[in-house]
């Protein structure tokens, strides 16, 4: 009995040291908790109440799901989220590959290493709506530097292909670029596979432009008087797709599947990737410092080309690193709204209206906070949904050490 009395105090004892540990964790994480959930969880049962309701400033009557009927049968929303997913599918992934060949030559031992890691991440510190509109100016139709080095870039090409795309230049030009490509065939040893599979291409192409002019005259004159004539192009305010805009040139008109986002769009989507490649870049090379360097030693020594180092070493050991950066980027990409607001606010013709874009849009200039609200519930779980989709088919990758 005594043994069995020592028994019960001394587990009494230890449940209680437990719940005195316990409460003592949940002191220390109660005031992160509160912040989550006043400044998380709350806002958005009360956005899911705002919009089972006609609001507007005020309280409005309860319509139920009518918000979300209108919304699923306004064209608009669907535009907008076709914006949405192309500015998302467009940056991101460009974006994150980007940042990985940066960090991968900013991680070897190159002069100047750390003035070119903080030029590549000022962009990223830097206040987005100020640089912005610094790239307004850039856009500009009229004074834009863009436009202004592009046409002198283009008018010269022009100049060139007038003197050597008509005989005899085309065909000196077709034999230095076949001789070309036959050297980087032969010394493709001396490159890595990489090096060579990229030189190939450029000497390639540059070979099958000359030849396609060669084989048919009448497109270089054509291709001459596009370049002479192809900038200035109005960015920000052209609402015709990138093929169209392009195949117009030609006189060509693509259908309509393939007409491609709005020249508009495609800028706004350049400057965030500009802005944004800095912060992966720093990431990037927070992965790669955390790679043994014991692996590359050892797969050197095997006779491992860099090529192979990089693609069955590096590559899968920066897959948690990857992994972060898809599910951050992908959410931040969806949630964008600085951009499209400073740099074309939601013009032209709506083409770069994205899902945020419209619930201010609604929320401020329509004063319709319950449609306003039931956009933002949808773009919610539509963020959701993505971001169990890129853990269900990424997770499984990752590769953790």
């Amino acid at each position: 009995m005594d043994q069995l009395a020592g028994f019960r105090v001394a587990r009494r004892s230890r449940l209680m040291r437990h719940a005195r540990e316990a409460a003592l964790a949940y002191l220390y994480i109660l005031p992160a908790l509160v912040i989550t959930i006043v400044f998380g969880l709350y806002p958005v049962f009360r956005a899911f109440f705002i919009s089972l309701h006609n609001w507007s400033i005020v309280k409005g009557a309860f319509v139920g799901s009518q918000n979300y009927r209108t919304l699923f049968s306004d064209p608009n929303v669907g535009k907008a989220f076709q914006v949405t997913v192309f500015y998302v599918v467009a940056t991101v992934p460009v974006t994150m590959m980007i940042s990985l060949l940066l960090a991968y030559l900013l991680f070897r031992p190159i002069r100047y290493r750390a003035l070119f890691r903080t030029l590549y991440f000022l962009p990223y510190v830097t206040s987005l709506v100020p640089a912005a509109m610094v790239w307004q100016w850039i856009f500009n139709y009229q004074a834009g530097v863009l436009n202004y080095i592009a046409g002198g870039v283009s008018r010269g090409l022009a100049a060139v292909l007038t003197v050597v795309g008509s005989s005899p230049g085309i065909y000196i030009w077709v034999a230095l670029a076949a001789v070309w490509v036959l050297y980087l065939l032969a010394t493709c040893r001396q490159r890595t596979a990489l090096a060579t599979r990229a030189w190939c291409f450029v000497g390639a192409l540059v070979l099958a432009t000359g030849l396609y002019l060669m084989l048919r005259p009448s497109a270089h004159a054509n291709l001459v008087q596009v370049m002479d004539s192809f900038f200035p192009v109005r960015w920000l305010q052209e609402p015709r797709g990138i093929l169209l805009y392009l195949g117009k040139q030609f006189g060509y008109t693509p259908p309509t599947w393939l007409q491609g986002p709005s020249m508009a769009l495609l800028a706004v989507s350049l400057v965030s990737m500009w802005h944004f490649t800095g912060y992966d870049v720093v990431i990037y090379m927070a992965g790669l410092y955390n790679v043994p360097p014991d692996l590359y030693e050892a797969a050197r020594i095997d006779g491992a080309t860099e090529g192979q180092v990089f693609w069955k070493i590096t590559l899968p050991l920066l897959s948690p690193t990857t992994f972060f950066l898809l599910i951050t980027s992908t959410i931040g990409a969806f949630r964008s709204f600085t951009m499209f607001y400073v740099l074309t606010d939601g013009g032209p013709l709506r083409t770069t209206t994205s899902v945020t874009f419209m619930i201010y849009e609604q929320f401020y200039n329509a004063s319709r906070w319950g449609y306003a609200s039931a956009i933002a519930i949808v773009l919610f779980v539509c963020i959701l949904i993505m971001t169990l989709i890129n853990q269900r088919l990424a997770g499984n990758r990752v590769i953790y050490q």
